[in-house]
């Protein structure tokens, strides 16, 4: 057995092993725009809907919200305040991490692998390679808990489409602007309590859901015009005062729903899996931060 250190919290559970890469705050803030991304629009109802030539960019833009940092090894992206996760880009040694139904309120807490790069009195741990695994003059990891989505409510049948009021039991659906300047999102959110004090998400993956009038809700096989009048959400999951929220909006680049949240309903759920979310507790970390 190689020579480390185990730290316990008070509770019994392990904080960090010496033997094992442990994760630190790198940086932490509010999201900032970063880029427009128009949503598309059907250029007409006898193109057919699963081809990208079919669509047009459209006047209606999201603001995409986001942040940068440098030397990303292993990122985990916990959030206080609304926003999901819709993909990064890297430019150079920089990468940036980009959120849809976010604002400048949204708080961002950046997690990677410890790093030797703080200068200081602390305790500095190695692998038997050599590679730094612990470094006390980070803030590490500490996740509080693991919650799963609530799965959607009973589904009505139409058309032998199943329908779904919200995507999670006990969601309310409101209609939602997270800045003054962008449209409305259909905006689905459940709360989840977890304790007291302020908490912060990370979801490792989003569902993508369908979300159409239930009027105009068509049968299976019917052409396509029918689908015309519809539009794709995505899931995911922040923080907040005593719990986290799940929610599900309008998804980065889709088309727009003309009809009001009322009358809509989410179909084509996938129910054979829930995002989980990781929690962390925000009061003891610092912020800003680097």
């Amino acid at each position: 057995m190689s020579a480390g250190l185990k730290v316990y919290k008070e509770d019994g559970s392990l904080l960090f092993d010496t033997e094992k890469i442990t994760y630190g705050l790198l940086k932490s803030g509010y999201l900032s725009f970063q880029v427009n991304w128009p949503r598309l629009e059907h250029r007409s109802a006898q193109l057919p809907p699963n081809e990208g030539s079919s669509y047009a960019e459209s006047s209606i833009v999201d603001a995409i919200h986001g942040f940068s940092v440098t030397g990303v090894i292993a990122p985990i992206v916990f959030i206080t305040g609304p926003g999901i996760s819709c993909g990064s880009s890297k430019s150079g040694d920089t990468t940036t991490f980009y959120f849809i139904g976010a604002s400048p309120s949204t708080k961002f807490y950046y997690f990677d692998t410890m790093r030797n790069t703080l200068n200081g009195a602390g305790l500095k741990c190695y692998d038997e390679s050599g590679a730094l695994t612990f470094n006390s003059l980070q803030y590490p990891l500490n996740i509080v808990d693991t919650i799963s989505a609530p799965a959607p409510p009973t589904p009505t049948v139409v058309n032998g489409i199943k329908l779904y009021s919200v995507p999670f039991a006990g969601a309310t659906k409101t209609a939602t602007r997270f800045i003054n300047s962008g449209p409305y999102y259909c905006v689905a959110t459940v709360f989840i309590a977890v304790g007291t004090g302020e908490f912060a998400a990370s979801t490792t993956f989003s569902r993508s859901l369908g979300q159409g009038a239930m009027e105009n809700m068509p049968s299976p096989g019917s052409p396509f015009p029918a689908r015309s009048n519809m539009q794709a959400n995505m899931d995911g999951a922040y923080g907040a005062d005593g719990g986290i929220y799940f929610m599900a909006c309008d998804a980065a680049r889709t088309t727009m729903l003309l009809s009001n949240t009322a009358s809509t309903a989410y179909f084509d759920i996938p129910t054979d899996r829930y995002p989980q979310a990781l929690v962390i507790k925000t009061d003891d970390l610092p912020f800003p931060f680097n």
